[in-house]
């Protein structure tokens, strides 16, 4: 949907989107009506910005808004303490789901949210959320049965307009375990107001990052607000006038321009928020007469201010000069940074994506220096974890098994643990157990990594005594997040290590592969587009033949092994972004823990095999346009330089000698002299056997 797409696409990929929307929503009310039902439902207890949960109630409810012609409008005051702790995604359900009634019930008018502070002390808050709508409104009979599970109104409006008659239910648990309560007033035929309360805590030392800091740049403006609707003339005349600007309001565009030429003599106004859809004259029919208007000693900017889409009402004004829009709902942030930009301000961003990227590099810093045990049995799995560990400052040593990482445990001090749950030889859920007997590693961090992400494999993990859970594919965000939760370096550094890797290396252009997105691969690879191409390659020769590894696995002793084969193969196609062989393998691994006929399983690796087949195919084409990127500019090089090439090979000999993988970065650096070709197969060999950890036989080579 941020992409481009013509109008048809737009309207398909919104209905699809929706249907998905509402098909988890159903979902997700019965998951949690059943969790209530068990008293099961647990609160979280976390820092959280109240305009975070109102930019998410925008984004979930706006589009339906929108696509209905209801305008939506949020009314915070700027008092209002917004730095709190509870938990916002239970907060954010109740609002959405309120916020989607009113919506569904609305054909016209308006749905205003509002939030008041009712009772403050130093250290907590109990908030007043209001949702007020122009909607069908209820009899009282109706009101009565409202907060029951599984009714709604009456017997039609299931049929009509859909829904499990469980949000409100859910949302009057919810209210009371955040220690509120919840009620409505409504009249049939004007409209309803849902009323509901929360007690949250304050953060300490906090205050809403916004406004104060800039504020004064905007100084003492003269704005005027047109709007046919008074709620909205309200709600945005008081925002302003938060801001320290002077306000007045006019309900329409003939009514704006004749305030406008008599404030023009002696205090014009500098600035105008223009509603777009007004009866009579509309928002840029009366931008269009105020910029060709003779009187007026100075035109002032105008924002146009919408109910719908940004790009329809951009076309609509093609041809006058807007310096800016605002969709409604208007939250205070997005009304100050729209007013800083439009009159030429450097606006401060504060958004939720740099803040989620600051709060990874605060992990990562947090992390440096901390010495971490890798338990994994996967090699291409090791290099991943391995690169991105390193990269970013952490020191790693990796196990293959839980039992090497029993081994490894009693002889050296780790800050934290890295465990793969499913490996041969001992898992990690035994390894924890064993771990967690003896006093000394009661308190050490271990952190799960593994494919599986349901809530019942997380729940497995907590029962075997690691701390957390880590999915795979790797989120690096999520995992370093994760990780700097539990996980306290015992030496920390300050500066990044210069770890001898391609991180810094210049970066090679991975072309668009079959079967797999390019671009979320690299993503895990925190873009790192040499170590990207590593795993591919180191993909491509080890799955080649997983017909007769699974084959193999399955005629195995260990009962685990089929299973643990198609895991594997699941983890690392993740890894990778071969998101068609990750799914085929999850359900070849599902069938083969659940012990499906021969049939089944047969038919679900033939599955895994067609998809690795393609992928496959587009990695061997990857190598072959290398090599011949590779040989066409060889032919306008110079012949080998004896010297370069000796002393890359006395510090591969040295390496090779010593075990050490990093002689694979100087397996790199030969293939990129000038004349190397002669020896192309030899250090393709040498590049397959360093990935086996096969150092003998490649000294030999």
């Amino acid at each position: 949907l941020q992409t481009d797409l013509n109008r048809k696409q737009r309207n398909y990929i919104e209905k699809v989107h929706r249907s998905g929307e509402s098909l988890l929503g159903i979902i997700n009310d019965i998951l949690d009506f059943s969790k209530i039902e068990a008293g099961k439902l647990d609160m979280e207890t976390i820092d959280f910005r109240l305009e975070d949960v109102f930019d998410n109630l925008a984004n979930l409810v706006g589009l339906k808004a929108e696509e209905k012609g209801v305008e939506m409008m949020f009314d915070l005051p700027i008092d209002l303490p917004t730095a709190l702790i509870g938990d916002p995604l239970r907060l954010g359900q109740i609002l959405v789901n309120i916020g989607n009634n009113a919506v569904k019930f609305t054909e016209q008018g308006d749905i205003s949210f509002s939030a008041r502070a009712v009772e403050q002390n130093d250290t907590s808050v109990k908030l007043h959320f209001s949702i007020r709508d122009t909607g069908l409104g209820m009899t009282p009979e109706q009101q009565s049965k409202l907060f029951q599970s599984f009714s709604q109104a009456d017997a039609s409006t299931t049929r009509k307009y859909g829904g499990t008659g469980l949000g409100l239910a859910i949302s009057k648990n919810l209210s009371e375990m955040m220690d509120g309560e919840i009620w409505v007033e409504s009249q049939e035929g004007v409209g309803s107001t849902f009323h509901f309360t929360a007690v949250f805590g304050k953060q300490q030392g906090v205050e809403s990052r916004r406004l104060s800091k800039q504020n004064s740049e905007l100084g003492a403006l003269r704005v005027l607000v047109v709007d046919d609707n008074i709620s909205a003339r309200e709600i945005l005349s008081s925002m302003l006038t938060s801001f320290g600007l002077q306000v007045e309001q006019s309900s329409n565009g003939q009514a704006a321009l004749e305030k406008l030429e008599q404030a023009s003599e002696k205090d014009p106004y500098q600035l105008v928020l223009m509603d777009w859809k007004m009866p009579g004259m509309d928002g840029i029919e009366t931008t269009r007469a105020i910029q060709s208007n003779t009187h007026l000693t100075e035109v002032p900017t105008v924002i146009m201010v919408t109910a719908y889409g940004r790009e329809e009402a951009g076309d609509a004004a093609a041809d006058v000069n807007i310096s800016g829009f605002l969709t409604k709902p208007i939250t205070l942030s997005t009304m100050h940074d729209g007013i800083m930009s439009a009159m030429g301000h450097e606006v401060i961003s504060d958004n939720r994506i740099g803040h989620r990227q600051e709060e990874c590099e605060d992990a990562i810093a947090s992390l440096r220096g901390a010495k971490i045990l890798l338990v994994e049995d996967n090699d291409l799995n090791q290099e991943l974890a391995q690169e991105l560990l390193l990269n970013n400052g952490l020191l790693v040593q990796v196990a293959d098994n839980g039992q090497e990482a029993l081994e490894l445990l009693e002889k050296e001090d780790f800050d934290g643990v890295l465990m793969d749950c499913q490996m041969p030889v001992m898992d990690g859920y035994e390894a924890t157990r064993k771990l967690r007997l003896q006093e000394r590693f009661k308190e050490l961090p271990v952190l799960a990594m593994t494919a599986n992400a349901m809530a019942g494999d997380r729940e497995k993990v907590l029962d075997a005594g690691m701390n957390d859970h880590i999915a795979k594919p790797i989120n690096v965000r999520e995992m370093f997040t994760i990780m700097a939760k539990w996980i306290t370096p015992s030496e920390p550094v300050d500066e990044v290590f210069e770890h001898k890797s391609d991180a810094n290396a210049e970066s090679e252009l991975i072309p668009e592969i079959a079967g797999i997105v390019v671009s979320a691969g690299l993503a895990t690879c925190q873009g790192n587009s040499k170590l990207y191409k590593k795993l591919l390659l180191k993909f491509r020769d080890g799955y080649a033949d997983f017909s007769e590894q699974f084959l193999a696995a399955q005629n195995s002793s260990d009962a685990e092994e089929a299973t643990r084969s198609a895991h594997t193969l699941k983890g690392v196609a993740g890894n990778i972004a071969a998101t068609g062989v990750q799914k085929a393998a999850a359900a070849l691994e599902h069938a083969c823990r659940e012990n499906k006929s021969s049939q089944d399983i047969e038919l679900l690796k033939d599955n895994v095999l067609q998809a690795l087949s393609s992928v496959l195919s587009g990695l061997n084409r990857l190598t072959e346009s290398t090599t011949e990127t590779n040989q066409a500019s060889e032919k306008t090089t110079d012949s080998l330089d004896p010297k370069k090439f000796q002393s890359l090979v006395s510090q591969l000999r040295e390496l090779l000698e010593d075990d050490d993988t990093d002689s694979s970065d100087i397996i790199d650096a030969l293939e990129e002299l000038p004349g190397i070709k002669i020896y192309h197969s030899e250090l393709q060999q040498l590049a397959k056997l360093v990935s086996e950890y096969e150092f003998e036989e490649a000294l030999e080579t």
